[in-house]
């Protein structure tokens, strides 16, 4: 009896151990999905008593017999090896579904790799737009939501003459300015994260677009769904220095003995310490320090900057400049945009709990706090060569 419940044992083992395949689809059955684009669409809806607006989404679909080439083949370029489709719907669901309806095959989402969204539709709310993609599990939570100044459709219409891919180019610049430290690092699933907390208020990368080109352009700001405004790419340098303490971008100043020239220092490291501190009147104060390191990468003068007093002066400068240029940015976000998107209210949350647990309204004590802030520059090199005085 044993023996026999042994073998029976035995063959249920083997016979689900050869089921792996059940569901599998040839990758020519699928519609692979690169890129998604958002827009309102220019239709009026037949007895649309809610005056909803209806979306356009464009789905930017690869051509699986055009990504490979044979052996002396030149690869495709662009248009070749995409196509993008457009399909109007009441939400994302419904448009999608009009837009397997005019499919051979199902849709995938699990190659997605960028969310393009426009800036009407981000600042009418973002919430029930983005309801379908945090429900469908296959969805790329790591893939980037992007805002383009110009229609989306545009956007995923635009390829540049070194793309071979337009989606997999968006993809490649992101890295590339990450690395660099010249874009914010705001994936999906940390834009998702912000927009369910209230100690802290989302952000996006800005995209912009022209005849052949992508470009980054800042940061669209937004306080809980809505986008309430942008930085441009000197504000975002100052963001990223901030709220993810990483370094990136230049600092240009004046010149120590010449007022008209300027020096232009790189940076390439920061060190930061943040806590924050509650006043007698109730309010919240930010104190901010911070050590910044780079190296003078350009000099329009003749300053001898290997005189240790004209170097100390130096430091001193971009410091301050640096200071002002933090300041501006938080009297910015904080005044007009009223939205926290350093992340002030998580550090409350975090270093004063018993506090945040009596705090309704986190916005209006944010616009209440103080900032600050004090910097200290280190200047690592000043070049190869330097202007000595005869």
């Amino acid at each position: 009896m044993k023996k026999s419940l042994s073998i029976l044992m035995l063959i249920v083992l083997t016979i689900s151990s050869l089921t792996g395949c059940w569901d599998l689809k040839d990758i020519d059955q699928r519609a692979i999905i690169l890129a998604i684009g958002i827009d309102y669409a220019d239709v009026a809806r037949p007895n649309n008593f809610e005056q909803r607006n209806m979306i356009k989404l464009t789905a930017q679909l690869a051509i699986p017999q055009k990504l490979g080439g044979g052996a002396g083949q030149q690869l495709p370029m662009g248009e070749e090896t995409v196509w993008n489709i457009t399909a109007v719907g009441r939400n994302v669901a419904m448009a999608l579904m009009h837009l397997k309806e005019r499919l051979q095959h199902r849709i995938f989402l699990g190659h997605i790799r960028v969310l393009v969204i426009n800036e009407e539709v981000a600042r009418d709310g973002l919430n029930v737009h983005l309801n379908y993609f945090r429900n469908n599990p296959e969805f790329r939570r790591l893939s980037y939501l992007l805002i383009s100044e110009k229609p989306a459709e545009r956007v995923l219409n635009t390829f540049p003459k070194t793309a071979p891919i337009q989606a997999l180019y968006l993809m490649n610049m992101i890295e590339s300015e990450l690395n660099s430290g010249t874009m914010a690092d705001i994936p999906f699933i940390e834009f998702i994260i912000r927009l369910v907390n209230k100690g802290i208020d989302p952000v996006a990368v800005l995209i912009d677009c022209t005849e052949n080109n992508l470009k980054n352009s800042g940061l669209a700001v937004f306080r809980g769904e809505k986008m309430v405004g942008k930085l441009n790419i000197e504000e975002t340098w100052n963001y990223i220095q901030i709220a993810e303490k990483r370094i990136g971008g230049l600092e240009v100043v004046r010149d120590v003995e010449d007022e008209l020239g300027r020096v232009i220092v790189e940076f390439s490291g920061l060190q930061s310490k943040m806590r924050p501190i509650l006043l007698d009147n109730g309010r919240f104060r930010f104190m901010v320090d911070l050590l910044v390191e780079g190296k003078s990468i350009y000099q329009e003068t003749q300053t001898d900057y290997e005189n240790s007093i004209l170097f100390r002066q130096l430091e001193e400068r971009v410091s301050k400049e640096f200071i002002k240029e933090i300041e501006r940015l938080f009297y910015l976000v904080q005044h007009k945009y009223q939205a926290d998107i350093f992340g002030f209210g998580e550090m409350v949350r975090a270093y004063k709990p018993e506090e945040w647990e009596k705090i309704e309204s986190w916005h209006k004590k944010f616009i209440e706090a103080d900032l600050n802030l004090s910097c200290r520059a280190r200047i690592r090199r000043i070049g190869m060569s330097t202007f000595k005085q005869k």
